[in-house]
Parts: structure tokens; C-alpha cells; sequence
């Protein structure tokens, strides 16, 4: 039990870790909205972390998807830093075009 204990509190402790790291990053989101959650979601898993630790022992409420979330905020992070390059591009070729159109604008004045 206590090995299932302590896998517990990791997780958790991962969880809380992963979710500050994607609240803090701005790539790894799509709102400011899920970057809020992230950071209460990690706040919250932190100082149960800090409960669990400094209670020893006592009642504990068992989170399965504590165990998982960090996958999914990982899965997140992972895919910010991958459309980050592609996102650059965009706005580069975008910047180009309207440079583009612009000259072509000016050269059209007569």
C-alpha cells in the first residue's frame, strides 16, 4: 500500500509541475483560458502534495486522473513546441505577401 502511496504523491507532484510549466508557457495552449486552469489545477495539486507530505497519514482522496493528467498537459506541451515553428512560418510567408501586395500597390499608381 504504501508503494501505491507513493507513486500517488510523484504523480501528483508531476502533475502539479507539468501544469505550472504549461500555465507559464504561452505556446502551449490555445487560450488564455486553459493557461488560467492550468495554473489553478497546479496550484492545487501542489499544496495537496505539500498536505499529503506534511499530513503522513490520515484519509486520502484518491485521484486517477491525477495520474494521467500529466500525459495529457505533456501531450500538450509537446505539441506547442512543434506548431511553434510552423506557426513562424505562417507569419512570415503572411508579412511577405503583404509586403508584396504593397509594392505591387505602389508600382500601380500612376
Amino acid at each position: 500500500m504504501i508503494v501505491i502511496y507513493i507513486v500517488y504523491i510523484v504523480g501528483l507532484a508531476l502533475t502539479a509541475a507539468v501544469l505550472l510549466g504549461a500555465a507559464v508557457t504561452s505556446f502551449a495552449t490555445t487560450s488564455r483560458v486553459d493557461r488560467v486552469l492550468c495554473g489553478i489545477g497546479g496550484v492545487l495539486a501542489g499544496y495537496y502534495v505539500y498536505y499529503l507530505l506534511r499530513s503522513g497519514s490520515g484519509y486520502v482522496t484518491f485521484f486517477y486522473a491525477a495520474v494521467l493528467l500529466p500525459f495529457f498537459a505533456g501531450r500538450k506541451l509537446y505539441l506547442g513546441f512543434r506548431d511553434r515553428d510552423r506557426a513562424r512560418a505562417e507569419r512570415a510567408a503572411a508579412a511577405t505577401a503583404i509586403q508584396a501586395a504593397e509594392e505591387w500597390r505602389s508600382a500601380r499608381r500612376w
